[in-house]
């Protein structure tokens, strides 16, 4: 949330008791305050309005959505050295591959983990084109520079990291750790597969999880689920469109959970949204179309998405989703 918008939440509240309240909530060890008990009161109860203010305007502004969620792809660059006309169709074939727009995972707009995928999906796509126009131009395949074996990587644990966030070089390896030492985050170092789950899909050394849940619980509706923990940079991505192609709306699912969820005409996809304080939660759900948006939210009622957020276990958190602990 900027600045602007931070305060535009406040309203017409006396900066005399905006001043209090900040002392209230942060518990500051500066000079105590002289403050009557009915102010106080007062104070408290204008301090959850302007918490609860706080979470509406992010909702309304998008801020917890796809809004805030999409990491849009820079333009491909410019390439420094001159290459064949057959080199530059080559590229342009594959740039619908190493240049797409994504959603963040795992934190919005601003965030370390955001900030973070940002970097790293930028710097893949425009390394692709780089190494690829370099391969065509010595008249090998595009795809000749990756190290398959990842024989650069020191030790057994360094090749499943490449292998996690696709690095196929010494140079990918080497950005991807200054990326994460800059943010200040971890990257995930083992991914195991659930049982009776395609492989792509598993859990990761922090928790961390992706999944395909087929007709769950007697929903009907079958969704992929991403939940990242916080603290990491994601090596999952899932490819989105443009924010102008979705309709996006808050929706408070009969749990209480406050959700955001995305459609879009001609897909019969929709994204569901939900931040808890540990953990971001993602599905991408196959609902039919626009036409069965009640029957959508009637899907989201269904799922505690606090519960899914807050729970440690990924494989409890599996077993809840399919119904099977109910």
């Amino acid at each position: 949330m900027t600045k602007n918008q931070f305060f535009d939440a406040f309203g017409e509240i006396d900066p005399a008791y905006v001043f209090a309240v900040d002392k209230l909530l942060a518990g500051s060890g500066e000079k105590r305050i002289s403050i009557s008990r009915k102010n106080f009161i007062r104070a408290a109860l204008i301090a959850a309005v302007i918490m609860g203010l706080l979470t509406v305007t992010a909702y309304a502004a998008g801020l917890f959505g796809l809004q805030e969620r999409l990491i849009l792809d820079p333009a491909p660059t410019q390439q420094s050295a001159v290459i064949s006309e057959e080199t530059e169709k080559t590229l342009r074939d594959l740039r619908t591959v190493h240049h797409r727009n994504y959603l963040s995972l795992s934190g919005v707009n601003g965030s370390p983990e955001y900030r973070a995928a940002a970097e790293w999906l930028a710097f893949k796509g425009s390394y692709a084109d780089q190494m690829a126009a370099e391969q065509l131009e010595q008249g090998k395949a595009y795809y000749d520079w990756r190290d398959l074996e990842r024989s650069f990587a020191p030790d057994e644990e360094t090749k499943e990291i490449c292998r996690l966030y696709q690095v196929w070089d010494g140079e990918m390896w080497a950005r991807l750790q200054k990326i994460a030492e800059k943010y200040d985050l971890k990257l995930h170092t083992k991914h195991t597969a659930f049982p009776g789950v395609p492989r792509e899909y598993g859990i990761y050394e922090d928790g961390s999880f992706s999944a395909f849940i087929e007709g769950a619980a007697g929903i009907g509706f079958s969704y992929y689920i991403y939940l990242e923990r916080q603290g990491a940079l994601p090596a999952d991505d899932l490819a989105s469109g443009s924010t102008d192609e979705y309709e996006e709306w808050e929706y408070a699912n009969a749990r209480g959970n406050i959700l955001s969820i995305a459609v879009r005409e001609n897909d019969e996809w929709a994204l569901v949204f939900y931040s808890g304080d540990a953990a971001t939660v993602t599905l991408r759900v196959w609902y039919g179309g626009v036409d069965d948006i009640a029957a959508l939210e009637n899907f989201t009622d269904r799922i505690d998405f606090e519960a899914v957020a807050s729970l440690s276990d990924p494989g409890e958190i599996l077993a809840m989703l399919r119904g099977e602990n109910t």
